[in-house]
């Protein structure tokens, strides 16, 4: 059912970015897909900005002629994988031509969980969490910090939203008790990235890696398949344009 399509193709003439691509990558997949995923409450689709030389494009950048760009787009349903993948070819970027060179379509729940406790979240787009409000404010409020229930529980009510998982309270009760964020650290010198939205905004949150390890073993596997769901669908708010894009991967555990 949920499906991540990886897209690679080569621009004919040179396209300049003037911020964040993710909101670029959004827009050229809802032109396909149709405008009133745009606007919805909760969104089916996510995407990642625009990769070059293996780098997500997060500030400005100019892509030569012939320059080769690649993102991912996170599918709940299979069948909206249908339509984009027809049409791709005759897609233009900024009034650019694509040469289209690979598409990799991966049926991501679909692949077994590995069988380990310990692993690396490289977050590679601005991640950050909404707080709740419980007096009136007239700003949003985000808590920018890696921790595992922030992470576990964004990604577990969008699942639960798109129907994707049945998990709850008890399933997050176990995550707070027995997994920990063993160690955590920054790309650059600050681990907090401030990215040019279109019309003036902007956008920060956390970019960097942590450690985490679950001491516990009896519910790992739905661990795993909540961490499938942050690599397809981005994690966090704002994941629907490129925002919380993280890469997982499983390590074994040291000695403790």
């Amino acid at each position: 059912m949920v499906v991540l399509v990886r897209v690679a193709f080569r621009v004919s003439n040179a396209v300049v970015f003037s911020g964040f691509s993710g909101t670029v990558a959004e827009s050229l997949v809802v032109s396909i897909l149709g405008s009133d995923l745009h606007d919805a409450t909760l969104k089916p689709v996510s995407v990642t900005p625009f990769f070059l030389n293996g780098k997500p494009v997060l500030d400005k950048a100019a892509v030569p002629p012939g320059g080769r760009l690649e993102f991912r787009v996170g599918m709940a349903y299979s069948s909206l994988a249908e339509k984009p993948l027809q049409e791709l070819p005759g897609v233009k970027l900024f009034g650019v031509g694509i040469d289209l060179e690979e598409v990799e379509v991966r049926h991501v729940l679909e692949e077994p969980p590995p069988d380990v406790q310990c692993f690396k979240i490289n977050f590679l787009t601005p991640t950050r969490f909404s707080t709740p409000a419980f007096y009136k404010r007239k700003n949003a409020v985000f808590d920018f910090l890696p921790r595992p229930l922030s992470l576990f529980k964004s990604a577990v009510k969008h699942g639960r939203g798109l129907g994707l998982v049945k998990l709850g309270a008890p399933f997050l009760k176990w995550i707070y008790t027995y997994v920990a964020l063993t160690d955590f650290g920054c790309i650059s010198k600050s681990c907090v990235k401030t990215v040019k939205l279109p019309g003036g905004g902007i956008a920060r949150g956390f970019v960097g890696w942590g450690l985490y390890k679950s001491f516990n073993k009896r519910r790992v596997r739905n661990m795993w398949t909540v961490l499938k769901l942050m690599e397809v669908f981005n994690v966090g708010t704002g994941r629907g344009m490129g925002l919380g894009v993280v890469k997982i991967t499983p390590i074994q555990c040291a000695n403790s």
